[in-house]
């Protein structure tokens, strides 16, 4: 698939299919993974598949995500928010635990961090924590020229999900990210569209 349709057809989703995954397909995102840059060159990332619907239901209870949702109440808490942004919570919100629960794969992307993110004093010291997060756009693009989708989940309770998982205490997690075939009726979020000519300043804002 050309690259640029493949950035156009990339596409948040957080209902699936029962339809799995074949893992020749998983192996393959993951190495278009690996290969994204890295800070220090040495791209040290690990990749967790959680099929267990144990530990999956596990990370849900640390996470401390509620069976349901009230909506009134959600669309108060969004009420002056971007009509865009809006739309995108009242949707993200109800589906946070079915997501994690419900898709075929659910990915963990976990990385060794240079300094703690909670130790960080610049964004410098986040520059292991980019690098992850451009490993995570590869793989994003690499489902979507799979036909793949998927959403990324950052863990509130980081601590919490990685003794769940059992990380090492030196690791961090970068996002959870469930993923599979996208079912015929799925709902989603038109994105904002953006004036790029609004966006590009010459020499200084």
């Amino acid at each position: 698939m050309d690259f640029y349709k493949v950035i156009d057809k990339r596409r948040t989703v957080r209902s699936f299919s029962d339809r799995k995954v074949p893992k020749e397909i998983i192996y393959k995102i993951l190495d278009a993974g690996i290969k994204a840059p890295t800070y220090n060159h040495l791209r040290e990332w690990d990749f967790l598949l959680v099929n267990d619907e144990n530990t999956r239901l596990s990370i849900v209870k640390a996470e401390g995500i509620p069976d349901s949702v009230n909506i009134t109440e959600l669309e108060q808490n969004f009420i002056d928010a971007d009509s865009h942004a809006k739309q995108m919570y009242l949707d993200a919100i109800p589906r946070q635990k079915s997501m994690l629960l419900k898709a075929p794969e659910l990915l963990v992307v976990v990385f060794k961090p240079k300094t703690k993110v909670d130790k960080s004093k610049s964004v410098y010291d986040l520059n292991c924590l980019s690098s992850a997060w451009c490993c995570i756009e590869n793989i994003l693009l690499a489902m979507a020229a799979e036909n793949l989708f998927g959403v990324t989940y950052i863990p509130q309770k980081g601590k919490e999900v990685k003794q769940v998982l059992n990380v090492p205490e030196e690791l961090e997690i970068a996002a959870l990210i469930p993923f599979g075939y996208k079912p015929e009726e799925s709902n989603i979020v038109p994105q904002k569209n953006i004036d790029l000519k609004t966006r590009i300043h010459l020499n200084t804002w």
